[in-house]
């Protein structure tokens, strides 16, 4: 008859108790990843800017850049006549057809520009200064910006006096400019109150609820007694659910998102489009939570009482317990493996390395000990 482990001492635990702290555990989980990316993704200027390069490179959102830049040139400058003064006057009455054909060639033009190194560094300069000022708003103000007003503005002026000048319409196209020609707003005063309280939640959210999270999953399993390898598979199977369901409502928030960005047929690809990329960051922290959740749902099974597992232990018993050295090389060979594949985006992190490194031998040692008590019953 294969051997069976030895239950861990103590009562016999508190499985209701236990059962609420799994459940209160994971659903601050599935908070903690998307106050985990919103604090990524719109307080971070540098992950901002890679997300607005990564906008500008999609053929969809070139297309409605496009649109937008074509309509704020000629919406703020008068074409027609500007052509009439560069036309000699035996040809100005053409002005009116020419400046109709580059209305409509405008946007292909465009299309073709923004791949420019030039246009994608105005782009690029022109995301992170506003991005920039938003902070320096949200968080009280600076020496260049002022809360007084509170509108934070993505200033793309220069982007339509490129695209004119590009065309040779009038030579100085950027002082016929109005000041907020290509203007798009993100913050208006009426909400500035609203978004600084919330910056100043979202800042501190990520840490409160991941120590909640750590606090609470960790009492689970002391409170689980004899059942403590079934609570530590609790607690991965809790952070696969939080991560599966973070994706799903990502999937159905944007509909709704995209939806409401549209505002018609035409725009929905490129709308589309932006809610993917918006939130791909979104992804990769549901995806640190699900892969997180299957480590330690197979460090549950790898210590289980199924025939599978118990054979392993078996086969490895003999090495484990004449060579223990070999339990902490293995696990280190594991965690450069983890380390190189980055499955989890903490890995990347100091503090989440400095982690990791210290729960994985901390499993080692608890699955050497398991091993050896095995092997000293049988």
């Amino acid at each position: 008859m294969a051997p069976q482990s030895a239950p861990p001492a103590g009562g016999a635990g508190h499985p209701r108790i236990v059962a609420g702290l799994l459940i209160v555990a994971t659903l601050l989980t599935f908070l903690a990843i998307f106050s985990i990316w919103v604090n990524r993704q719109a307080l971070n200027t540098d992950n901002w800017v890679d997300t607005s390069d990564q906008l500008l490179q999609n053929e969809q959102v070139q297309a409605q850049l496009s649109t937008f830049l074509t309509n704020e040139l000629f919406e703020n400058v008068d074409v027609k006549a500007e052509l009439q003064q560069a036309l000699p006057p035996r040809l100005a009455p053409l002005a009116g057809p020419a400046a109709g054909g580059l209305e409509q060639l405008v946007p292909q033009i465009v299309e073709r520009a923004v791949g420019s190194p030039r246009f994608e560094a105005l782009w690029n300069t022109a995301n992170r200064t506003a991005h920039e000022a938003l902070l320096k708003v949200l968080d009280g103000g600076g020496p260049t910006v002022s809360t007084e007003g509170g509108e934070v503005t993505l200033d793309l002026g220069t982007l339509v006096a490129q695209v004119g000048s590009q065309l040779g319409v009038g030579g100085n196209l950027a002082s016929k400019l109005p000041p907020d020609a290509g203007q798009v707003t993100i913050l208006e005063s009426d909400e500035l109150s609203a978004a600084q309280s919330a910056v100043t939640l979202v800042r501190r959210l990520p840490v409160v609820l991941a120590l909640l999270v750590l606090a609470l999953y960790s009492l689970a399993i002391y409170l689980a007694g004899p059942r403590r390898r079934e609570a530590l598979r609790g607690v991965g199977f809790g952070f696969l659910l939080a991560g599966v369901v973070a994706l799903i409502a990502r999937s159905v928030a944007g509909g709704y998102v995209v939806d409401s960005l549209a505002g018609g047929a035409a725009a929905h690809p490129a709308a589309e489009s932006t809610w993917e990329i918006a939130t791909s960051l979104l992804v990769s922290v549901a995806g640190s939570a699900i892969a997180f959740g299957l480590l330690v749902v197979a460090g549950a099974w790898i210590a289980g009482p199924t025939r599978a597992a118990l054979t392993l232990r078996r086969w490895a018993s003999p090495y484990i317990v004449a060579y223990p050295a070999r339990v902490y090389a293995a696990a280190g060979v594991l965690f450069l493996a983890l380390i190189a594949w980055a499955p989890i985006v903490a890995f990347r992190k100091p503090l989440g390395f400095l982690l990791f490194a210290i729960l994985l031998g901390v499993g080692a040692e608890l699955f050497r000990r398991q091993v050896v008590r095995e092997s000293a019953d049988a």
